[in-house]
């Protein structure tokens, strides 16, 4: 309402000539806080719409949305209009209410974008907080609940693939020649091979985080979720938990 008003600035100040009844016309001043409140709300309009739209954003947008928010309200805390400062001060008390700490769950979401990762997560902290120490805290606790759930994952396609169904089991014995109690061997054989540890001692989640990023620049419009269903091949089990993890709605984390 306030930004389709400002487009009209003049044809209000035009009316105050024309219409008797119209008594209370913004000053100058008055327009320029109202432009200046606007443009401050602007990032909370588009924070809403993303949440609230239908479209089903991926997880891995949230994070960014809710560390902007954060750190707009630090920016305008000492904003030299005064009725923004306060209106960012009353906004910073409920913020701190409700997401001092970011759901890890959110920041997971960050992590498992190729364009964002670990790297960019700790800037992300470093310019909402201002101790390094508790700055490197919340991404050791990050990480270590990340690895937590993909040592889950991990588990549960171990015991998938040791306990195949019994007309996948006959196709591959009769492949390659297994029979009777050679069985056990072949499952324990099947499960060694979707087993996520590399020959170096590496994780797929390990080998992920330790690639390059993409570019922002050159992936901007990129599908999140087609990229790691195109990672099924070469990490299989953390692009199940990557698809998993980025189509939780943020209502379910907030």
């Amino acid at each position: 309402m306030l930004d389709s008003a400002i487009k009209y600035k003049k044809a209000f100040a035009s009316l105050q000539f024309n219409d008797k009844n119209y008594k209370y016309c913004s000053s100058s001043e008055e327009w320029k806080r109202g432009e200046k409140i606007c443009e401050f709300l602007e990032p909370f309009y588009d924070t809403t719409n993303l949440i609230s739209s239908s479209s089903y954003s991926t997880s891995n947008l949230y994070f960014m949305q809710v560390w902007k928010i954060e750190v707009l309200l630090k920016e305008n805390l000492s904003n030299e209009d005064e009725v923004i400062s306060c209106m960012c001060k009353r906004m910073m008390e409920k913020f701190d209410k409700y997401w001092t700490q970011y759901s890890t769950m959110l920041a997971f979401g960050a992590i498992l974008d190729p364009r964002i990762k670990l790297s960019m997560l700790e800037f992300f902290y470093s310019k909402v907080e201002n101790d390094s120490l508790k700055c490197k805290k919340k991404i050791d606790l990050v990480k270590t609940k990340l690895c937590k759930v993909f040592d889950q994952y991990s588990d549960t396609n171990q015991t998938s693939s040791s306990q195949p169904q019994s007309s996948t089991t006959h196709t591959h014995s009769q492949s390659v020649g297994v029979k009777g109690k050679n069985k056990r061997i072949f499952y324990e054989m099947m499960a060694y091979e979707s087993q996520t540890i590399t020959s170096a001692g590496k994780s797929q989640l390990d080998l992920y985080l330790e690639e390059p990023k993409l570019e922002f620049a050159y992936y901007q419009d990129l599908d999140i979720l087609e990229h790691w269903k195109n990672q099924k091949q070469r990490y299989p089990t953390l692009a199940l938990m990557s698809c998993d993890v980025l189509v939780i709605p943020i209502t379910t984390v907030a």
